[in-house]
């Protein structure tokens, strides 16, 4: 017992030479704490005191510790945040990824905790370190977007949004989760009256009508009539938004089904195929310039050049009969337009890729938050934490796991870069 005093006294004062006496002292000082299923351990000590280098030494002597409950339900990492130490949950980040999903009490994660406070750029590094920590739940089934939108955090739903755009394919599900109430976050904007979170969530769910457990849907739950009427009508702008995107979505999932252009097409074939493709465009657009035959020209002397059977013309126009030329535009027009769809679907994930699979409702026009000063500048900072996420897992979307793609199974082996295009 007076070995565990002093090694609480140690923590708290960041002293790692009395560390190791204690240690020199009594060897098994460490195993014993260990042994404890709840208790305030020299991690917890050090991380609530903000002394970073004990706490580094403590968890390359006892990794255990990291993930230890103390009595109130709380790990290292916890307490750190709750001091709002950034350095100091950041460190311990670092050292171990996976506590960006570890819970504490009531199942609430890192994540969960940053969305509460509105710290934008806590939530930019702990997606960057772990992106599939967005889809934990609490004990009551809530995601990060039900903190931000229950405390009224605006920026950080913008941001949240803006993320689960580009960095997942579980867009909906997630937006449509709902807690042990049935409440999706529309439900819990329409209850805190918050016009600016419904507005912007109305724009990205795609189940509007979905009810909670009292049968109740979002727009029940609004008592102003005055933005029930407001929101009815952008509702209705955004449903025919939705379809018509909800069109193109199918068609090009369509296309590349038939075509087989699949995500793990290798990069040289897309190569060729993006060639192909550029050349066709090409071609088509040149044809449409310049159609088979040339146009009539002026003469010298500002006459028209006749032919023998045409009674009159045009300058300018194609010398080719009017079906013939029709026949020619509708084939020529089909292959540029085709030409261009195939180019678009074959686009690596790039700065490119993020601009021309946006979605229709995201402009530039949204307000700002500290984290997103500009549209370029936020995809410029997407692109560069994808990359940089990509060099540490292989798989920046799944966090190097196995996972199931539309009915094509893909590992960390096939995730390497430009081979998954995300439908």
């Amino acid at each position: 017992m007076q070995s565990v005093y002093w090694m609480e006294f140690a923590a708290r004062q960041g002293d790692v030479n009395s560390l190791y006496e204690i240690i020199e002292n009594d060897p098994c000082v460490l195993q014993a704490i260990d042994s404890i299923p709840f208790v305030e351990s020299p991690l917890h000590v050090a991380a609530r005191a903000g002394q970073v280098q004990f706490a580094a030494e403590i968890m390359t002597l006892k990794p255990s510790f990291v993930w230890k409950f103390n009595p109130q339900g709380r790990r290292p990492i916890h307490l750190a945040l709750q001091n709002g130490d950034t350095t100091m949950v950041l460190h311990l980040i670092k050292m171990d990824k996976e506590l960006v999903r570890a819970k504490r009490r009531e199942g609430l994660t890192l994540l969960h905790l940053a969305s509460e406070s509105g710290d934008i750029h806590l939530l930019t590094e702990f997606l960057k370190a772990c992106p599939d920590s967005v889809k934990d739940l609490t004990v009551r089934n809530e995601t990060a977007l039900h903190f931000a939108v229950t405390y009224r955090k605006l920026d950080t739903l913008r941001f949240l949004l803006r993320w689960l755009t580009t960095n997942t394919v579980e867009l909906q599900a997630i937006l449509n989760q709902k807690d042990v109430d049935g409440n999706t976050i529309l439900h819990i904007a329409a209850a805190n009256n918050d016009t600016q979170a419904m507005q912007l969530l109305i724009k990205n769910m795609t189940d509007l009508d979905a009810a909670n457990l009292s049968g109740e849907t979002a727009f029940d739950i609004i008592k102003d009539e005055e933005i029930k009427k407001n929101l009815g009508r952008a509702e209705a702008r955004v449903k025919i938004i939705k379809k018509v995107r909800w069109l193109m979505v199918s068609m090009r999932e369509w296309l590349i089904r038939k075509t087989g252009m699949r995500g793990k097409m290798s990069d040289e074939i897309r190569r060729v195929y993006m060639i192909v493709a550029t050349l066709v465009a090409t071609a088509t657009y040149n044809a449409a310039v310049s159609p088979p035959g040339g146009v009539h020209q002026i003469q010298a002397a500002g006459t028209i050049h006749l032919e023998s059977n045409s009674s009159k013309v045009y300058e300018g126009k194609s010398v080719m009969s009017s079906s013939d030329f029709m026949l020619f535009s509708i084939t020529n027009s089909s292959a540029f337009i085709l030409s261009l769809i195939s180019i678009i679907f074959m686009m690596p994930r790039n700065l490119g890729w993020v601009l021309l699979h946006t979605p229709l409702h995201q402009t530039p026009h949204l307000p700002t938050n500290p984290f997103c000063l500009n549209e370029d500048r936020w995809l410029k900072e997407v692109m560069t934490k994808r990359e940089e996420t990509l060099r540490d897992t292989k798989a920046p979307y799944f966090g190097g796991k196995k996972c199931m793609l539309e009915g094509t199974e893909y590992n960390e082996s096939s995730l390497e870069e430009g081979q998954l295009d995300l439908i």
